[in-house]
């Protein structure tokens, strides 16, 4: 390994330690992994989604305005008589 000195901005730093705690992982190793999937990409083009980027960007995709739909799911779907 190659030690490089490194500036970031104080949000892309609170970011960088937020996920590195949410999945467990140091800094260090979200650098390496961005630096390749950047470096992988053909230029002018953004490196592709894994499996589990795609799922994060489809939370909360649509808002169905009904605030207990997860919990009473079964009763709602009841009530569409147009099935």
């Amino acid at each position: 390994m190659v030690r490089l000195l490194i500036q970031f901005t104080e949000a892309q730093a609170k970011t960088l330690r937020a996920e590195s705690r949410r999945r467990k992982k140091p800094v260090a190793a979200l650098v390496r992994e961005s630096v390749d999937l950047h470096l992988a990409a053909p230029a002018g083009k953004k490196a592709p989604l894994d499996k589990w980027q795609r799922a994060k960007l489809a939370v909360g995709f649509a808002n169905s305005g009904v605030p207990d739909l997860a919990l009473n799911h079964d009763k709602y779907l009841g009530e569409l008589k147009s099935w």
